[in-house]
């Protein structure tokens, strides 16, 4: 299955257009949308597919680097070491052009210069829309213009492998002109955690509990049925939290919620651990004053129960 590059961002774990024009610019469709795979003695290889939409060639320029989750939750390029995934890579073709409609396969492989540690390694996949620059260059460059990336997330793994998020708080806070339901997470393990599940909102004098609510079908798509009472649906966010790591991950609330009492209910989990919890808050009635809602920490840890 292709994915579009405007679906792109939110399916690999955020913009990866990083201080480049939209996404979008770069019209062409990437099979898979990420990669996870095992580390090991032998050389473990893999490809990506590459699909042009447009109706124009389009000229693809292919890099690897290290990167992190910044303290704005966004992908972030740093500096390898020699524990990097992206220092291990080897791939091809490095350049090429794609018809309109047409296809390409780029081929890669993993080969350890060191022993790697246990755990997750990380590498990202560039594709770089390159064009040729315009006629008020000097005659002779040999320069060219990078106009959109976009990023294909790599994940190596290494021995023993452990996922151990933690979810200190959640609130709701109302203040800003869009809300938002803000997840406090802690990763004390070795790989990623990343929240699943959904979120509904509720008027506090219906809601039902938080054991008397589900799972709604097919939320955020086209003809979903939700349940009587609800105001709006949808999923929780996917960002990552890298390893040893703490951040706080954002969902904003775009339902217009009039003033009055609600409860954020989250039917979810976190590396195993689910999260079935009713979040009560309030919606002020001035337009620039809000409440922060906090479900403390020891309260919110007596409400997951291991799967």
């Amino acid at each position: 299955m292709f994915y579009k590059s405007r679906n792109i961002a939110l399916g690999l774990i955020g913009a990866l257009a990083l201080g480049m024009p939209s996404a979008t610019a770069l019209n062409v469709g990437i099979s898979p949308s990420r990669i996870e795979m095992e580390i090991n003695s032998k050389t473990r290889s893999q490809s990506i597919r590459v699909l042009n939409l447009s109706s124009e060639p389009v000229e693809i320029k292919v890099s690897v680097r290290s990167w992190v989750m910044n303290e704005d939750n966004k992908l972030q390029d740093v500096a390898p070491s020699e524990q990097s995934l992206d220092q291990w890579i080897v791939f091809t073709p490095s350049q090429f052009k794609i018809p309109a409609g047409g296809a390409q396969t780029i081929r890669f492989a993993v080969r350890p210069k060191i022993q790697p540690k246990q755990g997750e390694h990380r590498a990202v996949l560039y594709l770089e829309d390159v064009r040729a620059p315009n006629t008020t260059d000097k005659p002779k460059s040999k320069s060219v213009r990078v106009v959109a990336r976009l990023g294909v997330v790599i994940y190596g793994y290494v021995g023993d492998v452990k996922r151990v998020g933690v979810v200190n708080s959640v609130t709701v806070d109302t203040k800003p002109k869009t809300p938002n339901a803000v997840f406090d997470i802690s990763n004390q393990g070795n790989a990623y955690v990343r929240l699943k599940g959904q979120y509904a909102i509720w008027p506090a004098a219906k809601y039902p509990g938080a054991e008397a609510t589900g799972f709604v079908a097919n939320v955020g798509q086209p003809g979903a049925k939700i349940p009587e009472n609800v105001l709006d649906a949808g999923s929780l966010p996917s960002a990552p939290v890298l390893p040893s790591n703490r951040r706080q991950i954002r969902l904003p609330i775009t339902k217009k919620l009039p003033p009055g009492n609600y409860v954020l209910d989250i039917n979810g989990d976190l590396s195993g651990v689910s999260i079935n919890k009713g979040i009560p808050f309030t919606v002020p009635a001035g337009n620039n004053d809000g409440i922060l809602t906090k479900v403390p920490s020891q309260n919110l840890r007596n409400s997951l129960r291991r799967k």
